[in-house]
């Protein structure tokens, strides 16, 4: 089978975003984990506003996401 060379080009291009997503959320996820730890054990209380931006994404990834999270 031959392989078109935009097809490739696509499929690296793909692999790149991909790759810097990862790394995005890599960073955010440690930076959630650096921010918890100075707030320490004191609760973190938030406004309507927030609590629905939070819930709009949170629905999306699901329970189970959420909870490995």
């Amino acid at each position: 089978m031959k392989t078109r060379p935009w097809t490739m080009l696509l499929m690296m291009m793909a692999g790149w975003l991909n790759r810097h997503q990862q790394d995005v959320i890599e960073y955010l996820k440690e930076e959630n984990k650096i921010l918890r730890e100075k707030l320490g054990n004191k609760r973190i209380l938030l406004n309507d506003s927030q609590k629905m931006r939070l819930s709009r994404l949170g629905k999306r990834l699901g329970r189970k996401v959420l909870y490995q999270l």
